[in-house]
């Protein structure tokens, strides 16, 4: 029994580091810069921007799956206060199937952030990152 028991530890800590070690996804990853923040869910695959200043400025985000290549979602806060915005439909594809923005696993996703003084503003503390889903 003894012989089983010390067997079985190895493997199960083994399981354990490969659990840890493994790569993190898009979800859990928040993409941050000056005033705003960024994630893409990982359950539906929307992308969603939070704006963490009241400073009057947007705070917008765009993800694209750089594996399928299309836009997953190009969310914009626009009322330069403090809230998060999920994405709304993104492409001809959206309208048509509910799930177009649902990466599959592994596809490698782009997602930017930054933020700007109203529409046609610059973009200003722009950071970007490349996220596995």
């Amino acid at each position: 029994m003894r012989k089983l028991l010390l067997g079985a530890v190895p493997a199960s800590a083994a399981l354990l580091l490969g659990l840890v070690a493994a790569p993190a996804h898009a979800a859990e990853n928040p993409l941050y810069t000056t005033g705003a923040r960024a994630f893409v869910n990982t359950y539906s695959g929307q992308v969603e921007v939070c704006d963490t200043r009241a400073d009057g400025r947007r705070a917008v985000a765009l993800a694209v799956n750089v594996t399928r290549g299309r836009i997953l979602g190009y969310p914009e806060d626009m009322n330069g206060a403090n809230g998060c915005t999920p994405q709304s439909g993104t492409g001809q594809g959206a309208a048509l199937d509910r799930f177009w923005h649902t990466p599959s696993r592994n596809d490698e996703i782009r997602l930017e952030v930054w933020i700007q003084d109203g529409e046609g503003g610059a973009q200003e503390n722009f950071t970007w990152t490349t996220l596995y889903y």
